[in-house]
């Protein structure tokens, strides 16, 4: 009986927070993604993507198409890349901003040059291309007028990592900082900064500069150099073993410095690339790239590093470069090794942190063998610079004694515990998430945890977490459960404006909170899971969630079959809620048709889709009490209650019930009512007409317990009450 209110709580929890919540498909059956959101001050949105065919928008909605003029595509597609203008209530489609057909692969991120919910001043976007991205500021923001070009655009050539990710962003000077090249290969891979007309400049303390006629200069600042005749052209930042030696010391004064590294150990050297060589390199004399280095780590095979992530502090335009760098263990064994480092607003370096210790605090040297990769870095700015935090999301292939910091071994925080402190259980060939906060001023580690959901089947679960919001969830510090691969999305981490941590992730048994809009079943009821993606928002301190919901398809609780084919991509905070975009995958076995079951819908806009046709897009708004800020900018409102009137409610009589249920229903949409039994199987349903008050339901044939009725309207408002059979 425990396991079958349990059912109930869970479908009663997502019918009622379908009331508040907007779950929609956009498209038809052509292609559509949604890659990124970001809010506008007048409290509009714009939704960045791309689709095959725009039929399913209105003709009644205005379209703009730019100018493609610097954007090189050459193999071309049969995409759109579409910029939605969308209503503060999500309700409309106020324009599109497209590219012509096939003049890139889509538009895949979107970013502001302002703090967060600042008055919008530019808009800057990336997208996809044959060769790599292009990047471009538009020459309006919505705001003060639609787009119809940019104001300048560059194409960049990008393969592994820096295709994938993009790496780059803005500053509120509004000078760009990107990476171009590859990732772990042959040929190359430099970060540089654009001026506010998007042309490359000159970094002050930056150490690789090109002249104006040819060639480089190895020095900083660069107020140093003093050929008048061919002056420095522009600057960057070299990812590539060799002649240039850079994110190396160059001298042995700086190689052989020993500082902090931010959670109690040390590290030696004042530049993160020196742990793998033997020597400092001068690139003006005679430089050298050979290993081991201190802690017995040589460099790899590939010449060239992995640079993934770019962000800057739009307070003071300081700015973060995460990576990773191939190596070889002492014992001869490949490996990954991640490094963040800070830069000043002129280029110089801040600090640089390795995320896990290379001197134990008690001074032991170590390695950690685990691949590890930084995915995502995000600005905290909730507080001030010198007192704030950077918000770091890394990611590890595996386990063994060092790996990243732990959440309850943190020195500048005694006391603490992240709400997954460490890897637990024997899976050890999968790849879990890990977030951690250090501080701006000097990256000490304040807060961490790790994001490893449950595997399916899994053991040695610990004791119930005791917030009534995390409903018996085990708690993830007790016991040895096993755990899967879990990723979180490049794009999605944000802080919202007291430092609560925003998160869109993949994992398989995923924790989900009493509030959440789609919950997994607990592993005791005996129910299967499924692969999933899930929206999660952590306290501050990452000690716990404030809210954890899955966006999936409807799977069989009984095989786990029809899931596993939703991705979201990034997130936007809102005063009461948070916005989540991304797709419902295409089944790769049947071309044209989409992968699994649909989604549960709810408060479909007009624009939008109950059903999901092929790949198609998907936007999410989650409502929920915990997750209120009126500091996050406007609320989300979905209308529902006004569009419905006082009768806002389903009503049934007599509960409990034994043959015959009458029910009047909250609307006189036309709609669907369906009765679910216990353990979530639908054991009635029956189609409603307009105007329609009152439905009689039979009973006959029902075996006595507990069961939820559910009335969904066709634009996707979901009502619901649980009733007792005797």
């Amino acid at each position: 009986m425990r396991s079958s209110l349990l059912a109930i709580s869970s479908a009663l929890s997502l019918a009622v927070s379908a009331q508040q919540a907007i779950v929609t498909y956009a498209g038809n059956t052509g292609k559509e993604v949604f890659h990124d959101i970001t809010r506008l001050s007048d409290g509009t949105f714009v939704v960045a993507g791309y689709a095959t065919d725009l039929g399913w928008v209105s003709a009644s909605v205005p379209r703009t198409t730019l100018p493609a003029s610097g954007i090189d595509d050459p193999s071309g597609t049969d995409r759109v890349a579409m910029l939605l203008h969308v209503s503060s209530d999500l309700q409309d489609l106020l324009h599109v901003v497209q590219l012509p057909v096939g003049a890139a692969e889509d538009f895949r991120f979107i970013k502001q040059d302002v703090l967060p919910n600042a008055t919008t001043n530019n808009l800057y976007v990336s997208g996809n291309t044959s060769g790599g991205y292009f990047l471009g500021r538009l020459d309006n923001n919505f705001i003060n007028g639609v787009p119809t070009g940019f104001a300048w655009v560059r194409t960049v050539d990008a393969t592994g990592y820096v295709k994938e990710n993009h790496p780059w962003d803005v500053g509120s000077d509004g000078k760009v900082i990107y990476i171009t090249g590859q990732s772990h290969g042959y040929d190359w891979a430099a970060m540089h900064r654009l001026d506010a007309s998007g042309v490359q400049e000159v970094v002050p303390d930056w150490r690789v500069h090109w002249k104006s006629q040819g060639g480089e200069w190895y020095g900083t600042p660069a107020s140093t150099y003093t050929d008048l005749s061919d002056p420095l052209d522009y600057s960057g930042v070299v990812f590539k073993r060799g002649g240039r030696c850079d994110l190396r010391s160059w001298t042995s004064a700086d190689y052989t410095l020993v500082q902090p590294d931010g959670n109690g150990g040390t590290k030696q050297g004042k530049w993160p690339l020196d742990f793998m060589y033997t020597t400092p390199c001068d690139p003006n004399n005679s430089p050298v790239s050979n290993g081991p280095g201190y802690t017995g780590y040589s460099p790899g095979a590939l010449p060239i590093y992995g640079p993934s992530i770019v962000t800057v502090d739009r307070r003071d335009n300081t700015f973060y470069l995460g990576m990773n760098l191939q190596t070889v263990l002492p014992g001869g064994e490949p490996d990954f090794e991640p490094a963040v480092v800070k830069f000043t607003s002129t280029g110089a370096l801040a600090w640089w942190s390795r995320l896990y210790h290379e001197i134990q605090p008690n001074g032991t040297l170590v390695n950690s063998s685990p691949d590890q990769y930084v995915d995502g870095i995000a600005v905290d700015y909730s507080q001030q610079p010198g007192i704030g935090n950077v918000i770091i999301n890394a990611r590890c292939h595996g386990n063994n004694v060092e790996n990243f910091w732990e959440g309850n071994s943190i020195m500048a925080t005694p006391g603490a515990s992240g709400f997954q402190n460490g890897f637990t259980g024997t899976s050890g060939n999968i790849h879990i998430s890990w977030l951690g906060k250090l501080s701006c001023a000097g990256g000490v580690l304040k807060h961490s945890t790790y994001v490893a959901e449950y595997v399916e089947g899994s053991n040695n679960y610990g004791t119930p977490l005791a917030d009534p919001n995390m409903a018996n969830w085990p708690n993830p510090n007790t016991g040895w459960p096993d755990v899967n691969t879990t990723r979180i999305a490049r794009a999605s981490v944000k802080a919202t404006a007291d430092g609560s941590v925003c998160i869109a992730a993949v994992g398989r048994r995923t924790i989900t909170t009493a509030n959440a809009y789609q919950q997994m079943p607990l592993p005791s009821t005996g129910l299967a899971g499924s692969w999933n993606s899930f929206v999660r928002v952590y306290e501050p301190d990452l000690g716990l969630p404030k809210y954890s919901s899955l966006l999936v398809g409807e799977w069989d609780t009984s095989t786990g079959a029809g899931g596993g084919n939703t991705d979201l991509y990034a997130l936007w905070k809102t005063a009461d809620g948070i916005v989540a975009v991304g797709r419902h995958q295409e089944d790769t076995g049947n071309p044209g048709v989409a992968k699994g079951n649909a989604m549960p819908v709810a408060n479909v806009p007009a624009w939008g889709s109950t059903t999901p046709q092929n790949e198609s897009a998907v936007l999410a708004f989650f409502k929920a009490s915990t997750l209120e800020d009126p500091d996050d900018g406007p609320s989300v409102s979905t209308g529902m209650d006004q569009a419905r009137g006082a009768a806002n409610t389903l009503i049934v009589y007599p509960n409990p019930a034994q043959e015959m249920l009458s029910v009047t229903l909250p609307g006189l949409e036309a709609g669907r009512m369906r009765l679910l039994d216990a353990l979530g199987r639908v054991v009635r349903t029956e189609r409603t007409g307009l105007q329609q008050l009152r439905l009689e339901v039979s009973l006959a044939d029902l075996v006595a317990g507990p069961y939820l009725l559910q009335w969904q309207a066709e634009d996707g408002g979901m009502f619901a009450t649980p009733i007792l059979v005797e």
